[in-house]
């Protein structure tokens, strides 16, 4: 009976260690050279639009030995590459994509080593705005434009929330050029003097998103006091 538990034990430890073997054979020859490495994936990523182009942030927390980023965009098609140089703490990382086609995108970003083994994919939506945004956007309403009492006085409607303010310019009485930012939370604008010609040029400026890195602007308006 020992003699039979014995040859049990020994086959048991057989079959498990030639499919240990096997196992591991097959993982090796999955992952030619042993275990994968991947490298620490990006953190934090935001995407900031602007016009005709998009930046893009991150923070890299971990891993010392990244030496480049890797943006990809169009489903793959299209890609750009980051050149990283790494401190001993959190890095922020920014990188500007020029010459976007208007509208709506997924980023995916890598990271990866001087062996080129790639981290973990990141992903962020984003949008770039340009021609087509602009061409729909429509000026602060000017209520009223008054001389009183030598002065030029401006009565303004409220404004959009996603404007930063209006950009006015005239010529003064000597003839010097003026612009001023009109700030979406005046309602009342008085200028000191009367513009050389009579007349004054506005433009309202726009944000479409709190974080874009671009202002845009509705068409400029002519004003006759």
């Amino acid at each position: 009976m020992k003699l039979l538990k014995y040859i049990c034990f020994s086959l048991a430890a057989g079959f498990c260690l030639a499919a240990c073997e096997k196992t591991d054979k097959a993982y090796k020859d999955f992952v030619p050279g042993g275990e994968k490495v991947y490298p620490g994936k990006v953190d934090s990523l935001k995407a900031n639009p602007g016009n005709k182009r998009i930046q893009l942030e991150w923070l890299l927390k971990t891993d010392s030995r990244i030496v480049k980023c890797r943006i990809y965009w169009n489903k793959k098609a299209d890609s750009a590459e980051v050149t990283v140089n790494r401190t001993n703490g959190v890095d922020t990382i920014r990188a500007i994509l020029d010459n976007m086609v208007e509208g709506p995108y997924i980023f995916e970003v890598y990271s990866y080593n001087a062996q080129n083994d790639q981290s973990v994919r990141t992903e962020v939506n984003g949008d770039v705005y340009g021609d087509f945004y602009e061409s729909n956007l429509i000026n602060r309403i000017l209520k009223s434009a008054v001389i009183d009492n030598g002065n030029t006085k401006l009565q303004w409607d409220e404004a959009d929330p996603r404007s930063p303010g209006v950009r006015l310019t005239y010529t003064d009485q000597d003839g010097v050029a003026q612009t001023l930012l009109i700030p979406s939370e005046e309602s009342t604008t008085v200028l000191p003097g009367i513009p050389q010609t009579g007349t004054m040029e506005f433009k309202t400026l726009y944000l479409p998103v709190p974080n874009a890195i671009d202002t845009f602007a509705a068409p400029v308006v002519q004003v006759n006091l």
